[in-house]
């Protein structure tokens, strides 16, 4: 039988299985190598291209000759470094998109268990092993999932029997990722088209759940910034009758949430309903960390409040000095950065004119705050298409399960909405190891073995399933 046969690109389950099992330690050390890079998204950018070329690296030995780092945009607006990659298998077969992001968020070692950039094993609760680190789970695992699925189809045979694309983004935590503007902007370009694409940054509802999230939120990320003195002054000489900035942001910040339930407080803002499973109070409490003695917040069930609903936190602050080493002095400006998620299908501009709106009127003393836009991106609402029956059956098939969860995200991957509207037919699958107590962005982030294995497993399962019969031609 010729080597590269139909026959032969097309391996049984249970050997899928057991090459990604067998390649398991060695994704778990690359792992390990990737968090130990300090890939944060703020980073000047000779920081992030060391980890772009690692990864493409990464790639070529894998197969994927086509990977490189690149850039797009002009100027200024030049992407951070990005891996792509286009391996043409043969006309009219289908083309996938793996997308991941290997720039991680910022990491405080003073709160951390251990070192965030020093990889680290510990066994959980549930005897399941775990890396923690910094960008464990968020998103180097996407990264590390798309590579195993290719090692364990490829092995040493040519090309697949597809046409694949490859993305590892450099700058998805920043909140504008030059990539998303540049496929609104330009949608036909055909690097970034795709009949299925797979978006290794989310994850099941709980470890061993298999999930596919249906809807993300939009966000909104603004600053507010008020100003009442010219400068600092004493608190004791001049207290009383010159108004404090903070004193005046505070009050005004109070105002975006209902005092009695919590509930988002501005006007225009809308919600989006939809069949997720029910999430109960006791798992988000525990993977929340929520105290005891607090008592959660907003009208509605845990589903819709995380998946449908708008929430708006203070995510930044500055004007004041730290409280050791402060001054009994008045503040003359300060700034609040507001991160607001939006319900999938609000609009982020009218989200954003909203909130400056509500902000100016709730602002006190004839103060007139600046709201500056500082970053935005529209939610997601999928609709399946032709390939969902097998992207289900990969799931079933690798956790050896009997049902798929359909789910919400509470977080925001503007991209994602970017890729729909340029490939309106295309498939577009959410998939990952961020389970609920990876505690992604947070304090000892992990990731667990067991997620890495199944979902790279069924990864590889799908890529095959919509491999061609078409023998690729060498």
């Amino acid at each position: 039988m010729p080597p590269d046969s139909p026959m032969t690109m097309v391996l049984p389950e249970d050997q899928v299985r057991d090459r990604v099992h067998r390649l398991l330690p060695e994704l778990w050390n690359t792992l390990s190598d990737l968090v130990r890079d300090r890939s944060v998204a703020a980073n000047p950018q000779p920081q992030l291209a060391v980890t772009a070329q690692t990864i493409a690296g990464l790639f070529q030995k894998a197969g994927i000759t086509s990977a490189k780092v690149e850039t797009i945009g002009e100027g200024a607006d030049r992407s951070a470094p990005m891996v792509l990659a286009n391996e043409a298998a043969h006309p009219g077969v289908t083309t996938v998109l793996l997308y991941a992001h290997y720039d991680v968020q910022p990491a405080d070692e003073r709160l951390w268990s251990t070192k965030p950039f020093e990889p680290t094993e510990r066994m959980d609760e549930n005897h399941d092993m775990r890396l923690y680190g910094r960008g464990a789970a968020d998103d180097k695992s996407g990264v590390v999932m798309h590579l195993g699925a290719i090692k364990a189809l490829l092995g040493n045979r040519g090309k697949l029997p597809l046409n694949l694309k490859l993305i590892v983004e450099g700058e998805e935590e920043t909140g504008g990722s030059k990539l998303e503007q540049y496929i609104a902007a330009n949608p036909d370009d055909p690097r970034f088209k795709a009949d299925l694409i797979i978006i290794a940054d989310t994850g099941n509802i709980e470890r061993g759940a298999p999930t596919l999230t249906e809807t993300l939120r939009g966000i909104v990320t603004a600053d507010v910034v008020v100003e009442t003195l010219k400068g600092k002054v004493h608190s004791g000489m001049y207290g009383g009758p010159a108004p404090d900035a903070f004193m005046a942001l505070v009050q005004m910040l109070a105002t975006l949430q209902d005092p009695k339930t919590g509930d988002v407080a501005i006007d225009g803002l809308s919600h989006y309903d939809h069949g997720w499973p029910t999430v109960s109070e006791a798992s988000y409490r525990k993977n929340a960390g929520v105290l005891p003695t607090t008592s959660l917040i907003g009208s509605g069930t845990i589903e819709k409040l995380i998946y449908g609903k708008p929430s708006i936190n203070v995510v930044g602050l500055s004007g004041l000095p730290l409280v050791i080493g402060s001054a009994n002095v008045l503040c003359p400006k300060a700034t609040a950065r507001l991160s607001m998620r939006l319900a999938p299908n609000q609009d982020p501009e009218a989200a954003f004119q909203a909130l400056e709106a509500h902000l100016v009127a709730a602002a006190p003393w004839g103060l007139k705050p600046k709201v500056k836009r500082v970053g935005e991106g529209s939610g997601f609402i999928s609709s399946p298409g032709e390939h969902h029956s097998e992207v289900e059956r990969a799931l079933l098939e690798s956790y050896h399960a009997t049902a798929v969860a359909k789910a919400g995200q509470g977080g925001s991957i503007p991209l994602v909405n970017a890729f729909q509207q340029a490939n309106p037919e295309a498939d577009i699958v959410l998939w990952g190891c961020e389970e609920p107590t990876a505690n992604i962005h947070g304090v000892d982030e992990s990731v667990s073995q067991s997620e890495l294995e199944h979902m790279t497993l069924a990864e590889a399962l799908l890529l095959q399933s919509v491999m061609s019969p078409i023998p690729i031609q060498h």
